[in-house]
């Protein structure tokens, strides 16, 4: 078993237009697009459009990346997913930007397993959006944080966008009941509800809000805040 733990194929990505994919993922997780407000606006304040040096753990089918792009143009970017469906959809969302980025790389592989520096240079920026919760254990989690801290620049920044828990019983299950709530009131139809709801029980591993910012302060990470949160959507801004 490796630290990821689930596979694409559980996943069902293949079984998902791009355009369906994220309408599935706006309506299964909470505040997933003020999440990506606040994380655009945090984009925007520290970086004031310069163009910069990212690596996007997860890219998905490159809404962030997307998102994050049209704000520093001329960037380089440098995107992993362990899903080739994935990857290739982040890859044809770039190349279709009116302002593409000066460098843009996206492999096909298990961030887990594979070094980041060959893939990208020190960056400025490193993004990962609802997909460390599939780090399996708090050892596999701590991991990549190791490694997303020794791929930054000096005053980089770590925008983590998770699903997490709580350390407090009554907070972590009061946000899980209005997690399940959510995703009733917000599922496409019945066989949706069914995929997601059994995704969260069965295939989702999440830790504590703050035993996480905890592991990015021991790992070296000076500042470490939370920006944005709803029920188990959290958003966490790590700086080196």
């Amino acid at each position: 078993m490796t630290a990821t733990n689930v596979t694409p194929q559980e996943l069902n990505y293949a079984n998902h237009s791009r355009d369906q994919y994220d309408d599935e993922i706006r309506r299964s997780i909470p505040g997933h697009r003020e999440l990506h407000d606040r994380l655009a606006q945090i984009v925007h304040d520290e970086f004031h459009g310069s163009a910069i040096r990212i690596l996007e753990l997860g890219s998905g089918t490159g809404l962030t990346a997307e998102r994050v792009l049209l704000l520093v143009p001329g960037s380089d970017y440098a995107g992993i997913d362990f899903s080739e469906v994935m990857a290739a959809h982040t890859r044809n969302r770039l190349s279709r930007l009116s302002v593409p980025p000066l460098t843009s790389r996206v492999i096909c592989a298990d961030y887990a397993q594979i070094p980041f520096w060959p893939v990208s240079e020190r960056s400025d920026l490193v993004l990962s959006v609802i997909g460390i919760h599939h780090q399996g254990t708090d050892e596999a989690k701590k991991n990549v944080f190791r490694k997303v801290y020794n791929c930054l620049r000096g005053g980089g920044l770590f925008l983590f966008g998770d699903l997490m828990t709580f350390r407090d019983q009554r907070t972590a299950a009061l946000n899980e009941a209005l997690h399940y709530h959510h995703l009733v009131a917000n599922a496409r139809d019945e066989q949706s509800l069914r995929e997601w709801a059994y995704h969260h029980k069965f295939q989702n591993a999440l830790a504590p809000m703050e035993s996480q910012m905890n592991w990015l302060r021991e790992v070296g990470f000076r500042q470490v805040d939370v920006a944005y949160q709803k029920f188990n959507t959290v958003l966490v801004v790590a700086k080196k």
